[in-house]
Order: structure tokens, then sequence, then C-alpha cells
């Protein structure tokens, strides 16, 4: 799928769950989650990277803060045992998008989903529209509600 692609499905489900979206697209990229907080002006601690792990019963999306490093053990603990990180390919076949570009929301089937508590400390917080060169702002509890997300630790302590 070209990025063209990925970023007007993006917006169609965006559409479709009610939630009013105004990504914006970055040329030189938003790769990591330092670039994105450069690109749109804001703390890297306001950037959702939305990273998917596999866990005992699949995938699973954990929606975490750009300054935080997911804690696979605590993760596994609510996912109900072993956890590791997803290779690309298993987080394009569950999201339906590219690592780098991956939406907290708009895959093909919902997945179980936790939400990085320090996401809530910010009024805003930006995740990726679908592109590795797009994000787009949102509320964290609209994010939250959208995302059927449970609020949980699971990052390394810092």
């Amino acid at each position: 799928m070209s990025k063209s692609e990925a970023y007007d499905r993006f917006l169609a489900a965006a559409a479709a769950a009610g939630i009013a979206v105004d990504p914006v697209r970055y040329p030189e990229g938003t790769r990591t989650a330092a670039d994105a907080a450069i690109a749109v002006g804001c703390e890297v601690s306001q950037i959702v990277k939305s990273l998917v792990v596999v866990g005992p019963d699949g995938p699973a999306l954990a929606l975490t803060a750009g300054h935080n490093r997911i804690d696979l053990d605590l993760l596994g603990a609510l996912l109900g045992g072993s956890t590791v990180m997803s290779d690309a390919q298993t987080a394009r076949e569950a999201t339906g998008f590219s690592i780098g570009g991956t939406p907290p929301f708009g895959h093909p089937s919902p997945l179980p989903t936790y939400l990085d508590p320090a996401l809530l400390d910010h009024d805003i917080v930006y995740g990726a529209a679908g592109t590795p060169d797009s994000c787009f702002p949102i509320a964290p509890e609209a994010l939250k509600t959208v995302t059927n997300a449970e609020t949980a630790p699971f990052v390394e302590a810092g």
C-alpha cells in the first residue's frame, strides 16, 4: 500500500469513528518520537507511539508517550503471559499500517489496547496518521475513548 493510500485509509477510519482529525504532513518524515516532536513543535512526551506487541493471545497495541519505553514484563502481566515486540510483518498484518506510521486506531480489527498514563498529562497529544510523515492532534481522553484503551502502567521506570 502506498503512503497516500495509508493516509486516506486513516482519514476514512477517523471519519467512520466520528473523530475530526486535522493531520499535518511533514516531507522530512517523523520516524521517531523526537523527529515528530520537532516537526510538530511539542514536547516528546506528547507524541503517541503506537507499538504492536505480541502476547499469549496475539497482537496488542501499546500507546506509549514518546519519552517512555515499554516494559515488556509489565505489559506481559496485563496480557496474561510472555510478551514480545512485534516484527514488522506481524505489525502490518495486525494494523494494516507500516511501522513508523501506525495510527492508534483504524485497524482492520480492534486490538487490545493499553494507554500510557503519561499521555493523560497533556491537553493534546499527537499520533501517526497512517504514514511516517504525518501526524494528527487529539485530546488524550478522546484517544482513550476511540481506541477503547485501558490506562495502565507498562513503561520502564525512569
